[in-house]
């Protein structure tokens, strides 16, 4: 279990993340969307104990967790991790020598489920390779949480389709919190079970992934029309050319008419309009 109470971190003059209270109390995948610099490494890095937080607390499994916390429960890989110059299998060899939890047949395992080169040694490896050990050696900690930030960085769509199924593998033979952080949205949205949007270092949407299914909407028509459809609906954002406008909503959608267009978001156009910008311009 996480549970974040109040927590603010700042550096110097800005807030990175801004009173943030959640809870994650069950196994699962979860997703971390943010645009860049919206808190989202910082958010991964209090939680596992790499940094203190300014205000507030974090506990994982009851234990508060600081950087003098000596075992915090948690395995965290952040993007452009650096190991020791070794080869492959001898550093997924090393990782189980400091852990007894370690998953040393899973690690191997992927290992040639990539075609990792076990003699290739870290520096020698293409980005998406050096990503892919790091994200082995983290999903077979077996720790209660893994935080993996950008894992998908380097991989091409057809490495990014294996990670996702390894993902899915770990997750079933360890059932366990899991926070992905990612930029690559729709591919993520066959796995994941819960949803976490931060802007601003602030969380804008913790659900599941299927309310955004079953209530994210967009409904388009005459602009009279769709003001009267959505006037007592959650309306996320809105957009008017001449008498037509189309209205993003977070809601139960209303009855289908032949003056409505009603089509579901897709989640990458629901977190567009739940932080509030396109083009960088704030509506």
């Amino acid at each position: 279990m996480i549970e974040l109470k109040q927590v603010t971190k700042q550096y110097r003059q800005a807030t990175v993340l801004k009173n943030i209270t959640l809870s994650m109390d069950e196994p699962g995948i979860y997703c971390l969307l943010g645009r860049n610099g919206a808190g989202k490494t910082t958010l991964l890095k209090s939680i596992a104990g790499y940094q203190n937080i300014t205000s507030g607390a974090i506990r994982v499994n009851g234990k508060t967790i600081t950087t003098s916390t000596l075992d915090t429960d948690v395995s965290y890989i952040e993007n452009f991790a650096k190991h020791f110059n070794l080869p492959v299998r001898k550093l997924l060899r090393i990782a189980s020598e400091v852990n007894p939890e370690y998953d040393v047949d899973f690690a191997l395992e992927m290992m040639e489920r990539f075609e990792l080169d076990g003699k290739k040694k870290f520096h020698h490896l293409s980005l998406g390779m050096k990503t892919m050990v790091s994200t082995i050696i983290c999903l077979a900690s077996n720790k209660e949480v893994v935080l993996l930030d950008e894992p998908v960085l380097g991989l091409d769509a057809m490495m990014r389709v294996e990670f996702y199924d390894m993902l899915t593998a770990s997750f079933q033979k360890h059932p366990r919190i899991v926070i992905v952080s990612t930029h690559i949205i729709e591919e993520i949205a066959k796995t994941i079970q819960k949803l976490i949007i931060i802007d601003k270092g602030s969380v804008r949407f913790f659900d599941t992934l299927q309310s955004v299914e079953t209530k994210a909407f967009r409904i388009s028509g005459l602009q009279k029309d769709v003001e009267a459809a959505t006037q007592n609906l959650n309306v996320l954002g809105k957009d008017t050319v001449g008498g037509l406008e189309t209205r993003y909503i977070f809601d139960n959608p209303p009855k289908q008419t032949a003056s409505l267009d009603i089509q579901p978001l897709s989640l990458q156009d629901f977190f567009i309009q739940m932080v509030g910008h396109r083009g960088g311009i704030k509506r």
